[in-house]
């Protein structure tokens, strides 16, 4: 048995379908390809594959990750790679794949997401004022939101859960677009979604605004205090 991690991304032609039809999609693609997929044991049998942290629908992605077992430890991985994107639709690719180290499986030891966000607002403000409000913003000690959870909506502190905010203003008239770049927790124990961010974001800064794109441009794991790049192992 070969374990192996793999990148893909998911573009515009296919960011509105689910996590379970993304599944779907990869199974039916690991069949036609002929693929030597391992699968489980007992009466309904499944294929060896996890994916990391489930992408919302509507939102597109640079780093998305996957492990799968196959059974035979002589295909190459640049085969692996052709012969699944041969089979996938317009908007899903492989990236890359490699042998994976580690025992842990992705969906285990995802920790922290980056995200890109363009929000349109009639916000008035110039780097300058905006600079200053994102900063009294995370200078809060603490950021109460209405989060939903599995137990039902309740208020969540999640100032813990963002490590990097940044933006980029750019100018359009009466009408201001801002690009968003955050680093937020991830993962199952602590996940914050990009748009609760914003939404708690300008409802401090007191304007309306409009959400463009949600893109995530990476992922992390964690091992131990650091965030590492969930291929290569590099440290963020």
């Amino acid at each position: 048995m070969v374990n192996i991690r793999v990148k893909f991304r998911r573009g515009e032609e296919v960011k509105f379908i689910s996590h379970l039809d993304l599944m779907k999609v990869f199974e039916r693609a690991i069949r036609r390809a002929r693929l030597p997929i391992a699968y489980s044991q007992g009466f309904n049998p499944h294929p060896g594959m996890v994916f990391g942290l489930p992408l919302s629908v509507g939102v597109t992605s640079e780093a998305e990750y996957g492990d799968f077992e196959i059974t035979d430890d002589a295909l190459p991985m640049n085969e692996f790679v052709e012969r699944l994107n041969e089979q996938f639709p317009q908007g899903l690719e492989v990236l890359a794949a490699k042998q994976r180290q580690t025992k842990q499986n992705i969906m285990a030891t995802i920790s922290a997401s980056e995200y890109i966000v363009i929000v349109g607002t009639g916000y008035e403000c110039t780097e300058k004022s905006l600079k200053a409000g994102i900063g009294k913003y995370l200078s809060q000690k603490e950021i109460i939101v209405k989060k939903k959870t599995k137990s039902g909506v309740k208020d969540t502190d999640i100032r813990n859960m963002i490590f990097d905010l940044d933006f980029e203003l750019q100018p359009c008239g009466t009408f201001n677009m801002i690009k968003l770049t955050m680093l937020v927790s991830a993962g199952s124990k602590a996940n914050l979604k990009p748009e609760l961010l914003v939404e708690s974001l300008f409802e401090m800064l007191g304007a309306r605004y409009e959400i463009d794109r949600i893109h995530r441009s990476k992922l992390y794991v964690r091992v131990q205090e650091e965030l590492l790049d969930p291929m290569d192992g590099k440290v963020l």
